[in-house]
């Protein structure tokens, strides 16, 4: 005896003949705030945006700063340049007023006969003087040959050391002569002492200033 089985349309009907709703299909229920963005989260336990980024911020190596990028703006550094850049004109200005007149242009020569050899030496130490000017302005300028401005005291300081034995060997020159060896002789190291102090003073506020954005990144990174 064979027993009947249903087709397809009969189990799609009821009792009564009428049509039964198809059946539901069980999908599985994600829970509130789960999704693909709950694999990429950090091991603290941080969640959303702000804890990817304190991630980023705390694993984030600090930027390379270049060397002098942040002291050169300050208000000691534009007073130090200005100076120089002054020290320079003025320099070169002298120089090139000696290499025009020559030894006429220097007080108390008298307007007499010119030595031709003299004459030739001092027009030719007065170029060097236009030099020594312009190397002034170039360092102020271009500052990462501030090294140099070492070299160029030193040249303008032991002009002053010529003028001193040029007083004990010749005689007491013009006062306005020795005004500029005074100067020759105190304002370069005084120049030297002003740089390095403008210096020191910059390496501490820079590491006083990285020590602070250090310690606020790391109470954040507690937080």
């Amino acid at each position: 005896m064979s027993i009947p089985t249903s087709g397809p349309e009969e189990n799609t009907r009821g009792a009564a003949g009428t049509p039964r709703p198809p059946a539901r299909q069980s999908f599985p229920v994600q829970a509130a705030g789960a999704g693909p963005e709950t694999e990429n989260r950090p091991e603290d336990g941080s969640t959303g945006r702000k804890g990817r980024l304190r991630v980023r911020e705390g694993n984030a190596e600090p930027k390379k700063e270049k060397p002098g990028a942040s002291w050169k703006s300050t208000d000691d550094w534009g007073v130090f340049r200005a100076v120089v850049i002054a020290v320079g004109v003025v320099i070169a200005a002298i120089g090139g007023y000696y290499l025009i007149t020559g030894t006429a242009g220097v007080a108390e020569t008298g307007g007499g006969q010119v030595n031709a050899s003299l004459e030739s030496q001092f027009r030719f130490f007065s170029a060097m003087m236009v030099g020594v000017g312009a190397a002034f302005v170039a360092i102020a300028i271009k500052f990462q040959w501030a090294n140099m401005l070492w070299l160029v005291c030193l040249m303008v300081f032991l002009g002053g050391i010529g003028r001193v034995l040029s007083w004990a060997f010749s005689g007491t020159p013009h006062f306005t002569l020795i005004i500029l060896m005074v100067v020759e002789l105190a304002f370069p190291p005084a120049l030297l002492v002003w740089h390095r102090f403008i210096l020191k003073t910059s390496e501490l506020r820079r590491e006083i200033h990285h020590g602070a954005g250090a310690a606020g990144t790391g109470s954040g990174a507690g937080a």
